[in-house]
C-alpha cells in the first residue's frame, strides 16, 4: 500500500474562538489531594555523562543540518529520569522548565481521566423521549443528549456507522417506528466546535490533526477515503467512510498510467472532494481528512442508521442546549473510556485527546470546556501527589504551541499512575506505544536493546521534539523518563535526523543501565 500524498486541496472556514467559560468550582474536598510529594535525588553521575553526550551531539547535528537556521543557543533540551519502585530522581537537567510538549501532553490528559473517572467509566448518549410512544410513534421529539463519545473507528471501516446503528436497532426493539417531532441534537454544556488557542493556521485545518471535538460526533469528526485504480483512462474506486457525512461530494480522479500519486482530498462545508489522479500501478492509496462540522457527521450517520432501522423522522433535526430533562429514556449508548486511551497513546489522534480533555471537564467540574478540562487536570495532579505549578493546559492532545509542562512533571505523573492500583496501572500501561512494536514507535528502536521493552508516547509540531514514558531495564528495573527539546521552528528536518536518535539513544541507554552499587550517584 502507497500512503497518500496529501494536497492543502481546501480549506475549512470554521476557526474560531472559544466563548468562555464560568469559573468553575473545586469538586474534590481538600482531604482528598495529596501535598506534592519530594523525591529523593540519586543522581547518576555515569547516566548524566552519558546523555548529556547524546544531547551534545543531537545539538551539534541541529546547527549543522539546519543550514544556519538554528543555533546551540536556540536550541532546550529537558531530561528528567526516576526509577519508578523507588521514586529515586537519577537524572535531571534542566527539567523545571514549562516548555511545549507537543503530542506527549496525550499523557496528562490519559492520565488525569483515569484517576479522576477510573478505567471503567464509560461515555453515554442518551435517547430519550419526549412523548409517549403508542403503536409505534412518538408524537413529541426524540432528544439525543451528547455524552463526548468519539465514537471512534480508526482503521476498522465502518465502525462508528455500526455504533449508531446498535443505537438505532435498540431503537427499533422497543417498537419505535415514527418520530412525529424533531430529532433534537442536545449538546449540553459542550461549546460549538472549535481550534483551541494557538493552533496550527487555518491551512492546515483540513488535516485529520486538526478533526474537532463536539458533544455529539462520529469517527472522532475524521473521514477516511480508499482510492484504487481502475483501467487507465478510467474513474478510479472511491469510497469514503463514514459514507452518510451528510455535505455534497465531488469525487473524481482518474486513472493513468504508472505509478503517479496525485490524489487530492479535502472537506468544506460545501464539499467533500476526493480528486486528482492514480498510477494503475498501485494498489490503492489512503487517507484521513478533517470534517467541518463533527455535529453534521454525527447527525448523517444518526439518520441514514435510523432510516436503516425501519424508523422514518418527520420533523426537523435542532441543535439545542440544555433541554429540560423528561420523557423516557430509551436507549443509552455507552463506550469504555479505557477504549479511547490506545487511539490516544499509540496512534496519537488528536480528536480523541480532546473528546476526553473535554469530557473530563464536564464530569468533573460540570461544563465540557476548556477553562473545567484545565481545572479537572489540576485537580488529578493533586491527587497523584503532583505539583501543578507552571502547567498550562488548552486543548488534549498538545496540537497548540500554548501548552506548557515540564519535564519533572511527566516523568512524576507517569511514576504516579504506574505504582496506583493495578487496573488502572495496567491500563495506562497497556495504552502506550512499544518500541520496535507499535503506533508510533513501531519502527524505531527496532532490532536494538529497547525493542519491546520502552513504553511511550512520543511528540512533534514544528520546533518542538518529544518522548516520555516507561523504560524497562534489562534488569527488571523501571523507570518514568520525559524528554522535551525546542528548536526553531523554520529549521525543518530536525525532528527526524537529529532529536528522534536522539530520544532514541537515551531510552537504550535507560534499558541497559547498571545503577552504582555505592559512593556517589
Amino acid at each position: 500500500m502507497r500512503a497518500l500524498a496529501l494536497a492543502a486541496l481546501l480549506v475549512l472556514s470554521t476557526c474560531g474562538g472559544e466563548t468562555a467559560a464560568a469559573p468553575v468550582a473545586d469538586v474534590l474536598p481538600p482531604a482528598e489531594l495529596a501535598a506534592p510529594l519530594e523525591p529523593v535525588l540519586a543522581i547518576d553521575a555515569e547516566l548524566t555523562a552519558a546523555v548529556s553526550a547524546r544531547i551534545e551531539a543531537a545539538i551539534a547535528c541541529a546547527v549543522s543540518e539546519s543550514g544556519g537556521r538554528a543555533r546551540r543557543s536556540d536550541v532546550r533540551v529537558s531530561v528528567h529520569v526516576r526509577d519508578i519502585a523507588t521514586g529515586e530522581i537519577v537524572l535531571a537537567r534542566d527539567d523545571e522548565r514549562g516548555m511545549r510538549p507537543a503530542s506527549c501532553l496525550k499523557l496528562v490528559t490519559t492520565a488525569a481521566a483515569l484517576v479522576l473517572l477510573g478505567p471503567a467509566w464509560t461515555f453515554e448518549t442518551g435517547f430519550d423521549a419526549l412523548g409517549r410512544v403508542q403503536g409505534g410513534v412518538l408524537e413529541g421529539d426524540l432528544v439525543v443528549r451528547a455524552g463526548g463519545d468519539p465514537l471512534y473507528a480508526g482503521e476498522e471501516r465502518g465502525a462508528a456507522r455500526a455504533r449508531l446503528d446498535e443505537a438505532a436497532q435498540a431503537l427499533a426493539l422497543q417498537g419505535l417506528r415514527e418520530v412525529r417531532g424533531d430529532l433534537v441534537l442536545d449538546l449540553g454544556t459542550w461549546a460549538d466546535p472549535a481550534p483551541a488557542p494557538e493552533w496550527p493556521d487555518p491551512g492546515q485545518h483540513w488535516q485529520e490533526y486538526c478533526a474537532l471535538a463536539s458533544g455529539l460526533t462520529a469517527n472522532a469528526g475524521i473521514l477516511s477515503t480508499r482510492v484504487r485504480p481502475a483501467a487507465v483512462g478510467a474513474r478510479a474506486r472511491i469510497e469514503v467512510w463514514p459514507a452518510a457525512h451528510g455535505l455534497p461530494t465531488r469525487y473524481g480522479t482518474t486513472t493513468v498510467a504508472g505509478s503517479i500519486n496525485d490524489v487530492r482530498v479535502g472537506a468544506t462545508r460545501s464539499a467533500v472532494t476526493v480528486a486528482g489522479r492514480i498510477g494503475g500501478g498501485l494498489a490503492e492509496v489512503e487517507a484521513q481528512f478533517a470534517h467541518p462540522d463533527p455535529v453534521l457527521l454525527f447527525e448523517s450517520v444518526l439518520i441514514a442508521a435510523l432510516r436503516d432501522a425501519g424508523i422514518a423522522l418527520h420533523g426537523r433535526v435542532r441543535r439545542e442546549r440544555g433541554v429540560t430533562p423528561g420523557g423516557s429514556r430509551l436507549y443509552s449508548l455507552r463506550s469504555p473510556l479505557a477504549t479511547t486511551l490506545e487511539p490516544i497513546n499509540t496512534h496519537s489522534v488528536n480528536s480523541v485527546a480532546d473528546q476526553v480533555f473535554l469530557a473530563v471537564g464536564a464530569e468533573i467540574a460540570g461544563r465540557a470546556t476548556r477553562d473545567a478540562g484545565r481545572t479537572a487536570t489540576a485537580i488529578a495532579l493533586e491527587r497523584l501527589g503532583v505539583s501543578a505549578e507552571g502547567l498550562e493546559q488548552v486543548d488534549g492532545s498538545g496540537l497548540s504551541r500554548a501548552n506548557r509542562v515540564s519535564t519533572r512533571q511527566l516523568a512524576a505523573l507517569l511514576a504516579a499512575v504506574l505504582t496506583g492500583d493495578e487496573r488502572t496501572r495496567e491500563t495506562y500501561l497497556a495504552s502506550l506505544a512499544v518500541a520496535g512494536r507499535s503506533g508510533t514507535l513501531e519502527n524505531r528502536m527496532r532490532g536494538g536493546p529497547a525493542e519491546g521493552r520502552v513504553f511511550a508516547k512520543t511528540g512533534w509540531i514544528a520546533g518542538t521534539s518529544s518522548l516520555a514514558g516507561l523504560a524497562r531495564g534489562v534488569d527488571g528495573r523501571e523507570y518514568a523518563f520525559a524528554i522535551l527539546v525546542e528548536y526553531p521552528a523554520a529549521a525543518s528536518g530536525l525532528n527526524t535526523r537529529c532529536f528522534k536518535p536522539m530520544h532514541d539513544s537515551i531510552a537504550e541507554l535507560l534499558v541497559r543501565r547498571s545503577p552504582p552499587s555505592g559512593g556517589v550517584r
